[in-house]
């Protein structure tokens, strides 16, 4: 399978590359994206996504509702880290130490005691990360419909007697340009937290996977002891 860069996305689609990168950002976890070195490659069918949420926007849709559309058309991925490298076990029981059980015991603990108290403080970050993220989420909501309304006010006072229509117009220009900077400002937010949001998940996962993997190798280990004879 072929994986596209950002400007093969583009080019196939007609999307500027600019706005390319925003969508990659807004919905990665519809995507597929991999990352090679510093390049984010994407499967053909991403191409779809991509032409998908283009039309969204066209047709006057917001970033929460183009998301939600998107999870009832297409499945999401999250790419999650590769695990840490296993402990490795001797080859042959003579190389075994007499205390092996009471030290790789205790290794073991402190191993899994840490990954704990890491899984644990990666889930109180992502929880911070959410509760900001809706809040802002809220926000960004609340002056898109604030500008979509003002669009609909501008076009009532155009039907106006043309006396009042430069005063009424001069007003909502003002109003706007107060809300752009704003909005851009509460964007830039929403575009940081999506990004923190779905690298603590990968954390989170990749923690979940250490756990497993520990758990595993502690188990073996402990049969291995007990079929030696040393628990």
């Amino acid at each position: 399978m072929e994986l596209l860069a950002l400007s093969d996305i583009a080019k196939l689609t007609g999307i500027p590359a600019p706005t390319a990168r925003r969508y990659a950002a807004l919905f990665k976890d519809f995507l597929s994206g991999r990352r090679l070195g510093r390049m984010t490659r994407y499967p053909e069918h991403a191409v779809v996504v991509f032409q998908r949420i283009g039309e969204l926007y066209t047709e006057g849709r917001i970033t929460s509702e183009i998301e939600d559309i998107l999870r009832r058309e297409f499945p999401r991925t999250i790419e999650v880290g590769p695990a840490s490298e296993p402990i490795a076990l001797p080859a042959v029981v003579h190389d075994l130490p007499d205390n092996l059980a009471e030290v790789l015991s205790d290794a073991l603990s402190e191993a899994l005691s840490n990954s704990i108290t890491h899984f644990s403080d990666a889930l109180e970050k992502l929880a911070e990360q959410k509760t900001s993220l809706d809040t802002h989420q809220t926000d960004i909501t609340k002056l898109k419909n604030g500008f979509v309304l003002l669009a609909r006010n501008l076009k009532r006072v155009a039907k106006r007697e043309q006396a009042d229509v430069s005063a009424q117009v001069d007003r909502l220009s003002e109003r706007l340009k107060n809300i752009e900077p704003k909005l851009a400002v509460m964007e830039e937010i929403s575009l940081t937290l999506t990004s923190d949001n779905a690298d603590l998940k990968a954390r989170v996962a990749a923690q979940e996977v250490e756990l497993r993997r520990l758990r595993e190798d502690r188990e073996r280990l402990e049969d291995l002891l007990r079929r030696q004879g040393l628990l």
